[in-house]
């Protein structure tokens, strides 16, 4: 018989909205009920935060002030489907985290089996699809009476001057920019010249990733990058005003030179 984990990280793709976040961890609470003396943590790839990195600093935490050396954390990648490409870069910042931590305090960590190629996947999905044919047939759902159209609103296009384009990808999650979004939109919404001037966007990678937290700014086409809390908001009104003070932060194209 396979031996128990120490601690569980659940880790999953975000979305724009929060209905990932929120299906996520109504599955970690259920998972939670079953075994409630077992550390269990939620995480994101992309678009939402916690990242890995951060999501194994809480069970850290939680399982101080055992030896950690000793324990085993599996993470269990809940994507589908299964991208190994992303698979194998999550694994490299399990290591870099590991590296991070005091050589006799590193635990073991395991990624199990992408849900798609666990072998006991048929089964279960042949007896969830019986129990679906008691459910309602979906022209009969009640309470969606406007379903013949969508709300006028949606064709209206926001009054704005250029685009920010955030980067929500993998890599620039893993450096911080779930963290950062909810700081800049605020931030954004704060300040009437930024709020009549800019529409924020959320994106997947834009590349360079090595450059990352990203922003793009729109018709303009410049790039800015290695963003932190302090950058954010003098980034932008730099940008808007032309002072381009910001200048350190500016990846691409390059910054205007000042010598003649």
């Amino acid at each position: 018989m396979a031996n128990k984990p120490d601690a569980w990280l659940l880790l999953g793709r975000g979305g724009l909205g929060s209905a990932a976040k929120n299906e996520l961890q109504a599955l970690l609470q259920s998972c939670q009920q079953a075994d409630p003396h077992l550390p269990m943590q939620l995480a994101f790839v992309d678009r939402n935060q916690p990242a890995l990195p951060e999501a194994l600093d809480s069970l850290r935490a939680a399982l101080a002030p055992a030896d950690l050396a000793q324990l085993t954390i599996v993470i269990q990648p809940t994507m589908v489907p299964d991208e190994p490409a992303l698979r194998r870069w999550l694994q490299k910042v399990a290591m870099r985290w590991l590296a991070s931590q005091p050589e006799h305090a590193r635990p073991r960590l395991v990624f199990a089996q992408p849900l798609l190629q666990w072998d006991g996947l048929v089964p279960a999905l042949l007896n969830h699809l019986a129990l679906a044919t008691a459910q309602p047939d979906a022209a009969a759902e009640e309470g969606d009476d406007g379903w013949q159209t969508d709300p006028v609103a949606w064709s209206t296009v926001p009054a704005h001057q250029r685009h920010v384009l955030w980067c929500m990808g993998p890599r620039c999650v893993a450096k911080g920019a779930a963290v950062l979004w909810p700081r800049l939109s605020q931030a954004v919404q704060a300040s009437a010249p930024l709020k009549q001037q800019l529409q924020l966007l959320q994106t997947s990678c834009q590349y360079p990733c090595n450059q990352g937290p990203l922003m793009i700014v729109y018709p303009d086409g410049v790039w800015y990058g290695n963003l932190d809390e302090d950058s954010l908001v003098p980034v932008l009104k730099s940008h808007i005003d032309g002072s381009e003070a910001c200048t350190a932060h500016r990846v691409h194209p390059p910054a205007p030179s000042t010598s003649d």
